[in-house]
C-alpha cells in the first residue's frame, strides 16, 4: 500500500507522520529542539538543530516496519510561519533563524508604518504591518548585517528551508508567502511596490508555487543523510495554520477551526477573497488552490496557561491537574478576567505593546479561578476574531473544530461552546499539521484529485465528540465578554506607557 510522509516544523518540535492511502497513521515521531533568546526581544532557533531533530525522527521511523520508506509515494512539509532563514547558493544558513515571535524589529516596524498607512498595507497584502511578519525581519537583517545580506541568495521561510534540504531547490507556497507582507494578495505574486519601497532585492525571494505542486525529489545527498529513498517526490507544502485546517477537514466555509496551541488561531476558509479593510483580521491564501483564509490570531493561547503553570504556580501542578482544578471553578471565574497579551496581541488590535493582565482580583479568588480565567480569556480573545470573521464573510459557522494541545482537555471545548454559542467538535487527534502535510503529499502525487476528496475519503468530517452550547451560560459569558472587549481601550495608554519604560528600571520611562 502507498504511504505519505508529512513533516511539521513547529516552534518547539518537529513532528513526522506516515499515513497510508486510507488515512490511517502508521507511525509518528516528535523530536524537540531549543528556542534561544540571546537578547531581550530576540527569539531564534538553529537550523542545524531542526535538521538534527528531523534526521533522528526519520531514523526512528525507518526502524519501524509500519514506516517502511520503500512504500513512500510522496513527502510534503508544513511549519511555523513568518520567520526567516537567510541561505547562500548552496543552501547553507548564514544566520540563526529569526522566528515568528521575535520582536527585535520594532524600529523597522515603525518605519514601515510611516511609509504606508494601514489601509494601504491591507489593500496590497490583505494584512496590516505587524512585528511578527517576515518583511520587518528582512529589513532588520539588511540594516544590521549588510555583508550577510549581500551574501544571501534566498530568504527562506522555515518549512521551505527544511524542504530545500531534501530537494536542493528554493521555493515557497502561496499560503506562507501571503503571510510575509511581501506578496500582493490580489495578483498572487511578490509586490513590486513593497520590494521597491523597502529596497528588498526580489531575486532573494523564492519562487511561489501552489501547496500541492510537485517541487522536486529527494536528492542523493538527502537520501544518504536523512535515510530516505532517492527520487521520492516532494510536494511544496504550506504554512502550519493552513495545514492544521486541512488535517481537520476545514476546507469549505461551513466548518471553522479554532486552534489552541502555543498561539491561537480562528480560521475560516473562503472560496473568494474577502478582506477586513481595517486589517483587524489576517487574510491569507489557503493551501487549497483557489481558496483564501480569514484568520484571527492571539499570540499567547496555550502559552498563557503554560506561563501560569511554570512562572506563577512554579510547577506545583501539572497542566492537566491545573485544568482539572480550573474545571471546579464556576464559569466566569467569579468575575475575574484575563487578557492574554503576554507577547503583545494580533487580532483585533495588532499591538505589539499590549500586556497580559488580570482584572478584578478579590480575596475570594484562588488558583482555580485564576486558571479558569486564563482559559476564558484566551477564548474571549479568539471570540473577538470569530465575530469579525462573521461580519466580514457574511457567513455563519455550523460547527467549530477545536484542535491543538488544549483540545485534549474537555474544559477548553466545553467553554468554547458556551462562549461562541456554536456546537464545538473535538475529533480524535490525527497528527495535526503533519497530517495536513501528508494530505498535500497525497494530492500532489496524483493519488487523489483534490484536498476535498482526501478529506471525504479519509473521514475527516466524522465527528468524534460534539459539545452543544448552553444558552444560559452563553448569556452570562456575553456580559463578561463585553467588559473584556472594552478593557483594551481603557488600558491601551497604560500598556504603551509601560512599554516605553523598557526593561532597565523606571529611569527609562518617559
Amino acid at each position: 500500500m502507498k504511504n505519505f510522509l508529512g513533516i511539521d516544523l513547529g516552534t518547539s518540535s518537529i513532528k513526522l507522520v506516515v499515513v497510508n492511502q486510507l488515512g490511517e497513521i502508521l507511525v509518528s515521531k516528535t523530536k524537540s529542539y531549543q528556542v534561544y533568546m540571546p537578547r531581550e526581544g530576540w527569539i531564534e532557533q538553529k537550523p542545524d538543530e531542526w535538521l538534527a531533530a528531523m534526521r533522528e525522527a526519520l531514523f526512528y521511523l525507518k526502524k519501524k516496519k509500519t514506516g517502511n520508506f520503500k512504500d513512500l509515494k510522496a513527502i510534503s512539509v508544513t511549519g511555523q510561519m513568518h520567520g526567516i532563514v537567510p541561505v547562500d547558493k548552496n543552501g547553507t544558513a548564514l544566520h540563526p533563524a529569526i522566528i515568528w515571535s521575535d520582536r527585535r524589529n520594532e524600529a523597522e516596524l515603525a518605519a514601515m508604518q510611516s511609509v504606508l498607512t494601514n489601509e494601504e498595507w491591507v489593500a496590497i497584502t490583505g494584512n496590516r504591518s505587524n512585528i511578527s511578519f517576515t518583511l520587518g525581519k528582512i529589513i532588520w537583517f539588511k540594516k544590521h548585517f549588510p555583508e550577510l545580506y549581500e551574501k544571501t541568495d534566498k530568504f527562506l521561510l522555515p518549512k521551505d528551508f527544511i524542504r530545500m534540504q531534501l530537494t536542493g531547490t528554493f521555493e515557497t507556497d502561496y499560503s506562507d508567502a501571503s503571510a510575509t507582507l511581501l506578496m500582493d494578495l490580489q495578483l498572487l505574486k511578490w509586490s513590486k511596490k513593497i520590494t521597491e519601497l523597502f529596497q528588498i532585492d526580489e531575486s532573494k525571494l523564492p519562487d511561489i508555487k501552489h501547496s500541492t505542486d510537485l517541487i522536486g525529489s529527494i536528492s542523493k545527498n538527502a537520501a544518504e543523510e536523512f535515510h530516505l529513498k532517492e527520487g521520492t517526490p516532494v510536494i511544496c507544502g504550506c504554512g502550519d495554520a493552513q495545514a492544521q485546517a486541512l488535517g481537520n477537514g476545514v476546507i469549505s466555509s461551513k466548518n471553522w477551526l479554532c486552534t489552541i496551541g502555543t498561539s491561537g488561531q480562528l480560521f475560516m476558509s473562503s472560496d473568494k477573497l474577502a478582506i477586513e479593510k481595517s486589517g483587524t483580521l489576517h487574510t491569507f491564501a489557503h493551501a487549497a488552490p483557489g481558496k483564501f483564509v480569514l484568520m484571527g490570531a492571539t499570540l499567547s493561547a496555550g502559552m498563557s496557561f503554560k506561563w501560569l503553570v511554570e512562572s506563577i504556580f512554579i510547577n506545583k501542578l501539572e497542566i492537566k491537574e491545573l485544568l482539572d482544578l480550573a474545571s471546579t471553578a464556576r464559569p466566569g471565574a467569579k468575575q475575574l478576567l484575563f487578557m492574554p497579551y503576554l507577547f503583545g496581541e494580533r487580532s483585533p488590535y495588532m499591538d505589539e505593546k499590549a500586556k497580559g493582565t488580570f482584572i478584578g482580583f478579590t480575596h475570594e479568588h484562588t488558583m482555580a479561578e485564576m486558571a479558569r480565567a486564563v482559559v476564558e480569556g484566551v477564548l474571549f480573545s479568539l471570540y473577538q476574531s470569530y465575530k469579525i470573521v462573521e461580519q466580514t464573510s457574511g457567513k455563519k459557522c455550523e460547527y467549530l473544530y477545536v484542535t491543538g494541545g488544549a483540545a485534549q482537555h474537555e474544559l477548553w471545548p466545553k467553554a468554547a461552546a458556551n462562549i461562541f454559542n456554536v456546537p464545538v467538535v473535538r475529533n480524535r487527534s490525527r497528527g495535526g499539521g503533519a497530517f495536513g502535510a501528508a494530505m498535500l503529499a497525497a494530492v500532489g502525487s496524483g493519488d487523489f484529485s483534490s484536498l476535498e476528496e482526501v478529506s471525504e475519503r479519509w473521514g475527516l468530517e466524522q465527528y468524534e465528540q460534539v459539545y452543544q452550547p448552553d444558552l444560559t451560560l452563553h448569556r452570562q459569558y456575553q456580559k463578561l465578554f463585553q467588559i473584556f472587549a472594552n478593557s483594551y481601550d481603557s488600558l491601551k495608554e497604560v500598556f504603551h506607557g509601560l512599554h516605553e519604560c523598557g526593561g532597565e528600571g523606571t529611569e527609562t520611562c518617559n
